[in-house]
């Protein structure tokens, strides 16, 4: 896969869930932040090894905040969880969550975590954490308990304080189920969020819509996966998951190994235009050229950088009798001339704030249309 992703000019290779302990299932091992090398082959270390000599940059996935009950941890230390004494325990995902008010735990994990990534040229963390927080309760009287939630928060930002300030080379995800803590908060210590576990193209445009009125661009991963999807069951056109995916940080989590040579090629395509156009999108100033509503059938969205101006615009569903979707740009010269880089036609400021681009599809479901103007 390191193979393939290296001719299609993928950047960084991300080993996920499953590398560590006895992890074969999401019924055990988390806590057990020790490399399972019978199951890679070999040491960590050869394998991020051979991924750099590839000219490609690696990545760990992470679950620090999360113990399950098959796990070594949980075997040496029960009373971490977070638990009512005297009741059974209430699961998610099959795993419970560690007690993060306990200055205890937040110390073994600086200290397992700094092992780990002191040890391993690593490059960038996914964080995890797949489950809410129930049954507080560890508390030695009332009011410690009450003071629970706000004191684990307290000992998470000190544990990743900790680990960006030690390993300010990494580059830290925050993932939470998706984007179940996407805050300022977490954002303060980890530049970059997964929105949402949903990757289906189309679901995900309200999404990153949402995510844009809050955070910008920048902080937003945003991936093209496999179809059918595998939480919708949609088949999305490929150029449509990518022009969706371009909209933040483009990354792809599939199999570059089961695609045909002519889905590579297209995927080749893509990443080179996103690292032309990635300054644009993360650095530059984003204009929502159509309203999302609950019941649009279209989305339009834009970002001017320098002298560049790109425009994505994303249509669902196809319909009949409707005249063409014209977009007024934002934010140009209106004497000024803008180039379409696609077919060198040209076009005052004016004209397309105005007057407006028209978009043409053909027939058929979630189709796309990126347009790239250089200003001359």
């Amino acid at each position: 896969m390191a193979d393939e992703a290296k001719k299609v000019g993928i950047e960084l290779f991300v080993l996920d869930d499953g590398w560590f302990g006895n992890r074969f299932d999401d019924n055990r091992a988390l806590g057990d932040w020790v490399v399972n090398e019978k199951k890679l082959g070999g040491s960590l270390e050869s394998l991020i090894s051979a991924i750099h000599e590839r000219g490609l940059q690696f990545g760990l996935w992470l679950e620090p905040e999360m113990i399950s009950v098959d796990s070594d941890l949980y075997r040496k230390h029960p009373d971490w969880a977070i638990q009512v004494p005297g009741y059974e325990h209430t699961y998610s995902r099959n795993q419970l969550v560690l007690n993060l008010a306990n200055p205890q735990v937040v110390e073994y994990l600086k200290n397992v975590l700094d092992e780990l990534l002191s040890h391993h040229d690593i490059d960038y963390i996914k964080w995890d954490m797949n489950r809410n927080i129930t049954n507080l309760g560890n508390g030695s009287v009332y009011l410690e308990t009450q003071m629970q939630s706000h004191q684990y928060m307290l000992g998470l930002y000190e544990l990743v304080s900790y680990l960006t300030v030690k390993h300010s080379h990494i580059l830290f995800e925050s993932c939470s189920g998706g984007g179940g803590r996407n805050d300022l908060g977490m954002m303060r210590y980890f530049p970059q969020v997964w929105a949402s576990d949903n990757t289906d193209a189309i679901a995900r445009l309200p999404i990153q819509y949402g995510s844009s009125y809050l955070y910008p661009t920048i902080s937003m991963g945003a991936h093209v996966s496999a179809v059918p999807n595998h939480q919708m069951g949609r088949m999305t056109p490929l150029e449509t998951r990518g022009h969706v995916a371009m909209m933040g940080n483009l990354g792809y989590e599939l199999d570059l190994t089961s695609l045909t040579e002519k889905e590579k090629e297209k995927i080749a395509v893509q990443v080179a235009l996103y690292k032309e156009l990635r300054p644009v999108v993360q650095f530059g100033k984003q204009y929502r050229l159509l309203n999302l509503e609950e019941t649009s059938n279209e989305v339009a969205v834009q970002f001017n950088y320098k002298d560049i101006i790109l425009v994505t615009y994303v249509h669902k569903l196809s319909t009949v009798e409707t005249m063409e979707t014209t977009l007024k740009l934002k934010g140009l010269e209106e004497e000024a001339l803008y180039e379409l880089v696609s077919t060198n036609q040209v076009y005052s400021g004016a004209e397309l704030m105005y007057a407006g681009l028209t978009v043409i599809l053909p027939q058929g479901d979630f189709l796309s249309r990126q347009y790239r103007f250089k200003k001359r």
